[in-house]
Order: structure tokens, then C-alpha cells, then sequence
């Protein structure tokens, strides 16, 4: 059993000297040494230090590792079984650290035959949705049962749910709500080749947009399927349609140096902003953020669509909060990130070099970057409000591959086992 090590919990900066040696005590320095180790034993006492949990959970070659809410999942290639078998395990997060070094025991196992990459897994209403890449251009959804991991059901398409527990699932043809028990559709509509765009507000998916090549765009219900608005958008007979995004009340489409916003309740223009060399649009908190394809952005305020400022020389913007903006630039060994002033772009906090975790089922931002000395990695969160990087953890033994939630961290090892820490918020 591969032990984990988590070291010492600190910041590590950068060729920063080492404190200066206090001088040497002088005088009865036994009577000293008495005192400070009652005064040891006496805290010791008082407030013992947590101990962190932390386990370290089996795994082959080619498996992968996700965090959902207060479960982990491993799926890894099943043994003796037909090439595309898997064997999933469900674990749920551990109360303490075993004292005899074992391995959690899974809530159970499940085999399934599913050629392709698992790359993500998400709780729906009363399902555990796997999402696989496969043959089929969105691959495929496969919904186990919660408590066996009996198979429910399985579907070509990617999956949406909400915290209303509306399940949408989108395949290369189709839009559908689907019953989360049973797969069963409650609608469908078709859905053209540039696909769907979701306006999702606090978890909620509030309404979706069709659209096409040719300009024509619907506003649809996810709850009924039903058409609200529809309306041809075509500017000047340009007969592409261009970038579209929705954010909040609005549809955004960029095309042709130009970003014209539509209002979801009938489509109608609210107003158009040139922008050179405009790319896409981006929720950037009380901001809409238009990226260049050269990099940088344009801050547009949203009502009217007014140049607010521009920042050259970063990739983009990840989130927004309280007036904050969390932006990242390239860097050698990950990204740069800095909290900017969404008044004025100016740069109000560095946050240092991180690797971002992927897929982050919490609202913490979780980030990684290999530890100064000693090997592992460093884990911290990036807080765009207070505008500071705190660690969180120093673990010895990941290598990479890692994944956050709200209470806890999985990383691979260097043994290619997953270590899995459960944290204090």
C-alpha cells in the first residue's frame, strides 16, 4: 500500500531568502527548555491538530478518476473482458484516513461495455450520468442507477442537467428532454449543424437558441420544447451567421469586425458595437468581454453595448465577482493569472503560475503547480474577490492528472494509483 505523504502545509515562494537565525538563548536555558515544553504538551492537549484525511484508491493503467459532489468514481479497462469493457467503482469520500493503510471499499461496481473515453460524470435527478466519447459526434450518455450502479440507460448525445432537474440531451440531429428514470423523451425538436446555445442562470437553463447558417434563429422552452421567439437575423444579406453566444438576456453574434445583441424576448436588436477582429463574446461578470483572435479582449458594457476598455496581452477572462475579474495570460509552465478591476482592467493582484484542475464540480477555482522542492504538488484556490492565491494542500506523492470539489482534491500518483484529500473549507 503506497503511503501518502502531504508534507508541510505553506506557501512556497519563489528565491525568497530564509529568515535570519534568532541569537542564542542565554541564561538557565533549562528552565526555558521546561517551560516550552509544557507549554507544548499544554496546547497539544488543549486543541489537538486535525489530522488530514486522505486515502489512496487501486488503479491500472488507462483508468480515469472524477469527483462528483460527495462520491469519486474510478473506471479503468476490466480485466479478462472484451475490448471497450469497463468496470466502474463508486467510493464515497472518506470520514478519516484508514489506520491500517487499506483502500476504501467501493459502494459497488458495475461493468459496461463502452468503447471510447469516459471524460466526465455528473449526478442528475436520481442517475449518475457518464458522459464517452465515441464514434458518434457527441458520443454517448449512460445513466447508472445511484445506489447499485445498475444500468438504467444509455444514449448517443451529450447531457444538461439542471439544478431543476430538467435533463436535456443533445446529439448531432436532435434536442431532447428525457426522463431521468427511465430515457424516455418528453420532446424533441431538430437542431441544425451549428448547434444549440443554453442561457443558464444559477444552474438553471432558463431558455435555449437554435440557429443556422443561413441567419434564422429560435428561442425555445426547456421545460416544454415549445418556440417562443423566432426571427431571421441576417444583416445586410451576409448570409453567414457568424459567433453566437447567450448570455443573460441576450443573444451576442459576432461577425465581421461587428457584436450586434439581440434580446431573447422577441429577438429584436438592442444595439451593435464594432469590434476589430472580434472572435467570440464572454460572460465577464457585470461586463460582456469580446475576445480578439489575436488575443486580448474588449470590456462592452452589456445595456449598451459601449467600449468600456480594452486589455491587450491576455488570453482571456474566467470569471467575474463583486466588481473583480479573474484573467489569465500564457506563461512557461502554466497560466499567469491576475484579479483585474472590472471598472478599469487595470491590474489590482497577481496570483502567480497555476495549472487550472478540469472539471471542478464546486464553486471553489482549484489550481495546481509543482511544489519548489521536495517533489509533488502545490494545490491552491484562487480567490478573485479578496484578489489572493491560498494553498491548500502540499501533496508529496501526486503527479498530476488532478480534479477539485468543494471538500476535496483527487490526483494521480506518481505509482499511478489516485490519492484522494479531503480538506477544510
Amino acid at each position: 500500500m503506497t503511503l501518502i505523504d502531504l508534507g508541510e502545509l505553506r506557501d512556497e515562494p519563489d528565491g525568497e531568502a530564509p529568515l535570519p537565525r534568532p541569537p542564542r538563548a542565554v541564561g538557565r536555558p533549562l528552565r526555558i527548555a521546561l517551560v516550552l515544553a509544557l507549554l507544548v504538551a499544554t496546547l497539544a492537549g488543549a486543541a489537538p491538530a486535525p489530522e488530514r484525511v486522505s486515502v489512496v484508491v487501486p488503479a491500472r493503467v488507462g483508468s480515469e478518476a472524477f469527483l462528483d459532489g460527495d462520491r469519486f468514481y474510478v473506471v479503468e479497462p476490466a480485466e479478462g473482458e472484451p475490448g471497450g469493457t469497463v468496470e466502474v467503482r463508486a467510493y464515497a469520500l472518506p470520514a478519516r484516513t484508514p489506520a491500517d493503510g487499506r483502500a476504501p471499499a467501493p459502494l459497488w461496481r458495475a461493468r459496461l461495455l463502452a468503447p471510447g473515453r469516459f471524460w466526465q460524470v455528473q449526478t442528475g435527478p436520481g442517475v449518475v450520468l457518464f458522459s464517452v466519447t465515441g464514434d458518434q459526434s457527441l458520443g454517448q450518455t449512460i445513466a447508472l442507477d445511484p445506489a447499485s450502479g445498475r444500468e438504467r440507460w444509455r444514449q448517443a448525445g451529450y447531457h444538461w442537467a439542471d439544478v431543476a432537474g430538467t435533463l436535456l440531451m443533445q446529439d448531432a440531429a436532435a434536442l431532447r428532454s428525457v426522463d431521468p428514470a427511465s430515457g424516455r423523451a418528453h420532446w424533441s425538436v431538430p437542431t441544425p449543424p451549428e448547434g444549440v446555445r443554453f442561457g443558464v442562470r444559477d444552474g438553471l437553463v432558463e431558455r435555449f437558441v437554435l440557429v443556422t447558417a443561413d441567419g434564422r434563429a429560435e428561442v425555445r422552452d426547456p421545460r416544454s420544447g415549445d418556440l417562443l421567439h423566432a426571427a431571421d437575423l441576417r444583416l445586410d444579406g451576409q448570409p453567414s451567421f457568424g459567433q453566437p453566444t447567450v448570455i443573460d438576456d441576450l443573444l451576442l453574434v459576432a461577425r465581421a469586425g461587428v457584436v450586434t445583441a439581440y434580446g431573447l424576448d422577441g429577438l429584436r436588436p438592442r444595439w451593435a458595437a464594432r469590434v476589430p477582429l472580434v472572435e467570440h463574446v464572454i460572460d465577464c461578470g457585470e461586463l460582456l468581454c469580446a475576445a480578439g483572435q489575436t488575443g486580448g479582449f474588449r470590456a462592452l458594457d452589456p445595456a449598451t453595448g459601449a467600449l468600456r476598455w480594452t486589455a491587450e496581452g491576455w488570453l482571456g477572462v474566467l470569471s467575474g465577482r463583486d466588481g473583480r475579474l479573474l484573467a489569465l495570460a500564457p506563461g512557461s509552465t502554466g497560466e499567469r493569472f491576475s484579479v483585474l478591476d472590472a471598472a478599469t482592467g487595470r491590474q489590482v493582484a497577481d496570483l502567480g503560475t497555476w495549472q487550472l484542475m478540469p472539471w471542478q464540480d464546486g464553486d471553489r477555482l482549484l489550481a495546481v503547480r509543482p511544489a519548489a522542492s521536495g517533489g509533488g504538488l502545490v494545490v491552491g484556490e484562487l480567490d478573485v474577490v479578496a484578489g489572493r492565491s491560498r494553498v491548500v494542500d502540499l501533496l508529496r506523492d501526486a503527479s498530476g492528472d488532478c480534479r477539485g470539489g468543494t471538500e476535496a482534491v483527487l490526483c494521480r500518483l506518481r505509482t499511478g494509483e489516485y490519492g484522494v484529500w479531503r480538506f477544510e473549507g
